[in-house]
């Protein structure tokens, strides 16, 4: 080209561009114009320097600041470059290491989602394939089948706020559950000796050195009011007779979920209480 010379407008048009874009450029000493005209004040360009406004779009690509690409621009030097992209690589892994939990978390909730718009009606018994888990518990401060949900409320609050402090996260109250002794259940003595929630991270599970739990199958029973659960107890163990079962591991009431399902600013607690069970094999028919 003979005349090289492009005013704002052309320059803007050229590189698909806007003249707010340009001048914010100007302003903040990224791109300034290679002349200005004294009388117009039109601001000029050289249309080589359409090389450097490609630049400076390819690092707004990359998710670089304007700020950081002034420096970049400022300092003109290989190494510096080399470092502000290192730099950008390990904050995109970590962004990148956020929504991928993000996505992990929205997925386990979406499952939650439908086993509890699916799950049993209230007061159903049955047998119950229960799916191998971390636990990370604490021993249980109080009685809780002598208080009110209130109380499991609070100190799970306690423990997710802690564990949070850990930098533990995707703890909610639908993961916790309340254990009681095989030999305290079988016998009617209903005392929480733990309480805890499950842990699905595996590698924050590790820094907890929570407990691996196997799979089980288990006799199970559906309640959505806490203060009928030790009527419940009582019935659970009645089914496992009825049912030959042979109960062989701890009792566990777990939380399905603590939201109303007509108003989430309240909350309705949906348990399921369970006990591994064998069953036996010589069944009469």
């Amino acid at each position: 080209m003979k005349n090289n010379r492009l005013t704002i407008g052309r320059m803007a048009k050229l590189n698909d561009t806007t003249l707010a874009t340009l001048r914010l450029y100007d302003e903040r000493g990224l791109l300034k114009p290679s002349d200005v005209d004294p009388d117009s004040k039109y601001r000029i360009y050289n249309v080589l320097q359409s090389t450097v406004f490609h630049m400076i779009q390819h690092n707004k690509d990359l998710g670089l600041t304007l700020k950081e690409i002034k420096e970049i621009l400022d300092h003109s030097d290989f190494d510096f470059l080399a470092d502000r992209y290192r730099q950008k690589l390990q904050e995109l892994d970590a962004k990148m290491k956020e929504i991928q939990w993000q996505q992990q978390e929205i997925r386990h909730v979406l499952e939650w989602l439908d086993y509890f718009h699916t799950r049993p009606p209230m007061g159903s018994f049955m047998l119950k394939y229960i799916p191998p888990c971390y636990t990370y518990t604490k021993p249980a401060v109080r009685d809780y089948f002598e208080e009110d949900f209130g109380s499991i409320v609070y100190d799970l609050s306690e423990i997710e706020g802690a564990l949070r402090q850990q930098g533990i996260r995707g703890v909610y109250p639908y993961h916790a559950f309340l254990r009681i002794p095989l030999e305290d259940f079988e016998a009617g003595a209903y005392k929480t000796t733990e309480i805890g929630v499950i842990i699905e991270d595996e590698e924050k599970a590790k820094q907890l050195k929570a407990k691996w739990c196997n799979s089980t199958t288990s006799a199970c029973v559906y309640i959505d009011d806490f203060e009928q659960a030790r009527s419940y107890m009582d019935q659970l163990k009645d089914y496992c007779e009825q049912e030959h079962c042979t109960m062989v591991g701890d009792f566990t009431c777990q939380i399905i979920g603590v939201i109303d399902p007509h108003d989430f600013r309240k909350t309705s607690e949906v348990l399921r209480l369970q006990v591994p069970v064998h069953k036996e094999n010589n069944t009469p028919q």
